[in-house]
């Protein structure tokens, strides 16, 4: 999935409100035009892009009327650090267990409510080590930048060692990833393996 252009389709405040809409259950259209109050026309143009994202998927029931609902479970992030930006937007796999395999009864129903509360409890816990480990990426990123802008030179070289520092590149990537003209990155690169700044690998590929 793009999730470049799903950062984009979600930019769409009557998007979201579709989206947010079918988390709750399937709709047909005049239902989603009723509720958000959009003409049909519109809600229908919205559905094609959502559907053609892969967001949304719809079905025909017995009187023939389509509904669209949510195709599966997306987890779309968006990070941006002193130091990183990046959106990710992944599918999570879900394995649906037939209604028949729950006893329907309230007894049932409480102990899915309580696997639930400590499912989300476990989320949060999660959520919370995420945050402690980017901060403290953040914190060994600020000592590394200080050293680099140390033992760099110049401007072009505290680029190309702050590019390696993230992972090993060869110089037209360094050049792409930088916006700098090859012949420059690779001046550079030779002067900061002379000053055994850096190691040039076999594969041309350049590292600290």
């Amino acid at each position: 999935m793009d999730s470049a252009r799903l950062l984009d389709l979600l930019g769409n405040e009557n998007r979201r409100k579709i989206l947010q809409l079918l988390a709750y259950r399937p709709c047909y259209v005049t239902e989603i035009s009723d509720r958000l109050r959009l003409g049909a026309k519109a809600v229908l143009n919205h559905l094609e892009l959502l559907r053609e994202a892969g967001l949304i998927e719809d079905y025909t029931d017995e009187q023939r009327r389509k509904y669209f609902h949510v195709s599966d479970n997306i987890r779309l992030e968006f990070f941006v650090s002193p130091y990183s930006y990046g959106v990710e937007a992944s599918t999570i796999m879900i394995k649906r267990e037939p209604i028949e395999n729950y006893s329907p009864d309230l007894e049932t129903l409480t102990k899915l409510q309580e696997r639930l509360w400590e499912l989300e409890e476990e989320q949060k816990k999660l959520a919370q080590t995420q945050q402690a480990v980017q901060a403290k990426i953040t914190e060994i990123m600020d000592a590394c930048f200080k050293i680099i802008k140390e033992i760099a030179k110049d401007y072009f070289e505290r680029e190309i060692l702050f590019a390696l520092l993230k992972k090993s590149q060869d110089s037209r990537a360094l050049s792409i990833n930088l916006g700098i003209p090859e012949y420059v990155v690779e001046e550079h690169l030779s002067a900061l393996r002379d000053r055994g700044v850096i190691r040039e690998h076999d594969n041309n590929y350049w590292s600290l």
